[in-house]
C-alpha cells in the first residue's frame, strides 16, 4: 500500500504517513486544470479537503492555472523571527543568562515562562517546521507534548502562550493567521489541544521513591564536592522541603538544640503558611548534621549546638545560600550528583514525595507532616498519599486486631 490512499471524494487522499504518526491533519487534496496541478495537505477531515479542492480548482480556472502562493507568515520567515520582532516592539521580554542562553518571557512578570518558549522551539526543530502555520500544527504540538510525558497543565500553558503570541503578532500586522483560533474553531482540533481531566499531574520521575541507600550515596558525593552550594541536594533528600525554600531560609533559622528548622512565612509557597504570620517548624534529621557541619567549614564557619557561628564564636546571620540558585541550575546540579552517585534519575521533587510518605508510613500525624513540609493536610491527602502496599495493610490489620482485643 502506498502513502496516498484514495477516499470516496474525487482528488482527496488519506496520508498514511500522518495516520501512522497519529497526526489529525491526515487528509490532502489534488486539483488539476489543463495540465496545472496543485496539492495541499494538513486537513483534519475529508469533507474540508473536498471543499478546499473545489475552491482551489475555481482559482485555477479564474487565474488560468496561476494560483496565488500558499499563505506564509507575513514579515516573518519563522516563529523565532516573529518572536524577535515582538521583542523589538516591546511586547516580549528578552534576557540572557550567565551561560549566554537566551530567554523569552511574556506571561509572568518573574520571567518563569521561558521554558514554555523553549518547548515551542524544540518542537519546531524536531518536526522541521519553521512556524505554526495552522491549527493542525498546534494539534501536533499538543500530541508531541503528551508523547514526551509533559503534564496537561504544561500543555494548557503552552496553548495559552501561543494564543497570546500570535494574538499580538496579528494585532501588530506581523502575522496574518492565528493558528490557535483556527484550532479552537475546529471540533477535531479543539479536542486535541483541550486539557484532559483525570490524567497524572506530575511527571513519573517526580513520584519515584529514593531509597535510604541512595540517599547515603548522594550525601557522600555532596560531602566530597568543593562547591558548597550543592548542600541543598543533601538536605533535600532527607528533609523533603521544596527546592525553592533553600534560597529563602537564613543561617539563624537553624536551631540544633530544638532540632528544628524554623521557616519564616515569606519563605513559604503555601498561602496558608504565608498568611500565618509566624515561622513554621520543620524537623531536622540527624543525617543532615554532617552536611551542615561540612557546609559551615567550607564557608569558614562552624556548626555547633548554637547553630552557625563564626570563628570568634558569634552567631552568624544572613542567607543560607550566598545567592539564590536558579531553577535550571538546581536541576543541573541535582542531575550531575545523582549521575556521579550512580543513582537512577529521579526529579528533585521525588525526594519530597519520598519523605512525606515515609513520615506517613511511620504513623506521624498528618498535621505534623503538613507543618514539616509546608503544605495543608488537604494537599497532603490529594497529591502525596500513595496507596498502601500489602505489607502496610498486614501491619494495619495486626494493629486493628490488637486494639479490638484490648477493648474486649
Amino acid at each position: 500500500m502506498g502513502r496516498w490512499i484514495r477516499t470516496k471524494y474525487e482528488g482527496v487522499y488519506l496520508d498514511a504517513l500522518a495516520e501512522s504518526r497519529g497526526s489529525p491533519a491526515r487528509f490532502v487534496y489534488r486539483a488539476k486544470w489543463h495540465g496545472h496541478q496543485v496539492m495541499r495537505g494538513g486537513f483534519t477531515s475529508a469533507t474540508v479537503a473536498r471543499d478546499e479542492r473545489w475552491k482551489t480548482r475555481a482559482k485555477l480556472i479564474v487565474h488560468e492555472g496561476k494560483i496565488p502562493a500558499a499563505r506564509v507568515l507575513a514579515g516573518s520567515e519563522s516563529f523565532k523571527k516573529m518572536v524577535e520582532e515582538l521583542v523589538n516592539r516591546g511586547d516580549i521580554r528578552k534576557t540572557c543568562t550567565i551561560t549566554r542562553r537566551t530567554r523569552y518571557s511574556i506571561l509572568y512578570t518573574a520571567g518563569t515562562d521561558y521554558a514554555l518558549f523553549n518547548l515551542c522551539f524544540r518542537f519546531l526543530a524536531e518536526s522541521r517546521k519553521p512556524h505554526f502555520k495552522d491549527g493542525a500544527a498546534v494539534a501536533d504540538f499538543a500530541g508531541w507534548l503528551r508523547k514526551t510525558h509533559h503534564s496537561e497543565r504544561t500543555l494548557e500553558m503552552c496553548v495559552r502562550l501561543l494564543n497570546k503570541v500570535y494574538g499580538m503578532a496579528v494585532a501588530r500586522g506581523i502575522c496574518p493567521i492565528h493558528p490557535v483560533k483556527e484550532a479552537k474553531q475546529s471540533e477535531v482540533l479543539a479536542y486535541q489541544i483541550r486539557k484532559r481531566p483525570g490524567q497524572t499531574r506530575k511527571h513519573p520521575t517526580m513520584r519515584k521513591t529514593i531509597t535510604s541507600e541512595d540517599k547515603h550515596k548522594i550525601c557522600e558525593v555532596v560531602l566530597s564536592r568543593s562547591n558548597p552550594w550543592t548542600v541543598w541536594v543533601g538536605l533535600n533528600v532527607w528533609l523533603g522541603l521544596r527546592p525553592s525554600v533553600y534560597d529563602r531560609i537564613r543561617l539563624e533559622d537553624f536551631n540544633p538544640v530544638s532540632g528544628f528548622l524554623y521557616i519564616r512565612p515569606e519563605a513559604h509557597k503555601s498561602r496558608f503558611f504565608r498568611e500565618a504570620g509566624r515561622p513554621s517548624a520543620s524537623m531536622l534529621r540527624r543525617e543532615v548534621y554532617p552536611l551542615l557541619e561540612n557546609y559551615a567549614n567550607k564557608l569558614g564557619m562552624r556548626f555547633t549546638a548554637n547553630g552557625f557561628v563564626d570563628t570568634a564564636g558569634n552567631k552568624s546571620t544572613g542567607p543560607f545560600l550566598p545567592r539564590p540558585i536558579s531553577r535550571s541550575a538546581k536541576r543541573r546540579q541535582w542531575r550531575r550528583i545523582l549521575l556521579e552517585a550512580g543513582v537512577e534519575y529521579a526529579a528533585p521533587y521525588a525526594a519530597r514525595h519520598t519523605v512525606i510518605n515515609e513520615l506517613l508510613s511511620s504513623d506521624v500525624p498528618v498535621q505534623d507532616v503538613a507543618t514539616h513540609s509546608g503544605n495543608s493536610p488537604e494537599t497532603i491527602f490529594r497529591y502525596y498519599v500513595r496507596p498502601s502496599s500489602e505489607a502496610d495493610l498486614r501491619r494495619s490489620a495486626i494493629k486493628w486486631q490488637e486494639r479490638q482485643a484490648a477493648v474486649s
